[in-house]
């Protein structure tokens, strides 16, 4: 068959087909009648919530601190493998026995896997905890590479309750991750897993430019949710302050009472992290063989030069 195809004439006849294949093996499902994203958000009547964050963000410690209110239900991060509720999990457990799916239709799939698990939770809030480095994975592999993504402005047009979530020390953030990924330990829960780790050196110039993307995409979120009155941005650096002198965090006063007024519920958070942050940048002196350099570039960056 493979040689068959080099053949220009063959090509040229089995492309005449092409149309009458897809309608005999690929109406199975008729996309264009199936609601838009928007649509789909919209059905939703705001109980879908949507936290938007890169990585190394606070989310997990966040999202548990959104789950203690009687009336939140949190999914994790859908865009995940590990996730019960992950989007690509829900995919291997039915959709794909039924019918093939094509990149173009991932997007739409994704919406309607976030409308159906709504749907199942009857009065709830549902917070979906989006990575944004993982939006390409729905976008299809159609689009030019960027900081935007057509999320942003179906969440919008849609009027879906939006969270942001920063980090304003992005240099922090990167080293967090190069760490927790060798060490194997990406959170408190982790314990003591893979604690030992060789020294190595830290990318300085894949940081600056992990800071471009980051800060762009952040930019392009903001634009978009202009007006919004549902939208939220908030700094993970904010957001925790001590809570005594034993090394632990609570929820910043004020915090729970925004958080409720953005989903529509009465104020009824635990204040208290049900999680602790990894330490920052405690002992990487002696795993980061480029320290000095790494502290320069992270003082500059906070110092906005």
């Amino acid at each position: 068959m493979p040689r068959l195809l080099h053949n220009r004439k063959i090509r040229e006849t089995l492309r005449n087909f092409r149309p009458y294949y897809n309608a005999l093996f690929r109406r199975k499902r008729n996309y264009d009648a199936q609601p838009t994203p928007a649509q789909q958000l919209s059905q939703m009547d705001g109980r879908g919530v949507f936290l938007l964050c890169f990585g190394r963000s606070g989310s997990t410690v966040f999202a548990d601190f959104l789950g203690t209110h009687p009336q939140v239900m949190t999914f994790g991060e859908v865009l995940g493998e590990e996730s019960y509720y992950s989007y690509f999990q829900w995919l291997s457990r039915g959709v794909l026995w039924v019918w093939p799916l094509r990149p173009t239709q991932m997007a739409r799939e994704f919406y309607r896997f976030c409308a159906q698990l709504v749907r199942k939770q009857k009065g709830m809030r549902c917070l979906f905890d989006i990575k944004i480095e993982s939006l390409h994975l729905i976008e299809g592999n159609w689009r030019m590479p960027g900081p935007n993504f057509q999320l942003f402005t179906h969440l919008r047009e849609a009027e879906t309750p939006v969270i942001l979530l920063t980090r304003k020390d992005l240099v922090a953030r990167y080293v967090s991750g190069q760490v927790a990924e060798r060490r194997g330990a990406y959170h408190s829960y982790h314990g003591s897993a893979g604690s030992s780790v060789p020294a190595f050196a830290i990318d300085l110039d894949a940081i600056k430019a992990q800071i471009t993307q980051i800060e762009d995409t952040h930019a392009a979120i903001r634009k978009a949710m202009k007006g919004h009155p549902r939208f939220i941005e908030l700094a993970y650096e904010d957001i925790l302050v001590p809570d005594g002198e034993d090394g632990n965090t609570r929820f910043r006063d004020g915090l729970s009472a925004e958080i409720a007024t953005c989903l529509g519920v009465e104020d009824h958070f635990d204040s208290i992290p049900r999680l602790q942050k990894m330490s920052g940048n405690a002992g990487y002196g002696d795993i980061i063989t480029n320290w000095a350099d790494v502290e320069a570039l992270q003082k500059a960056h906070l110092d906005g030069s």
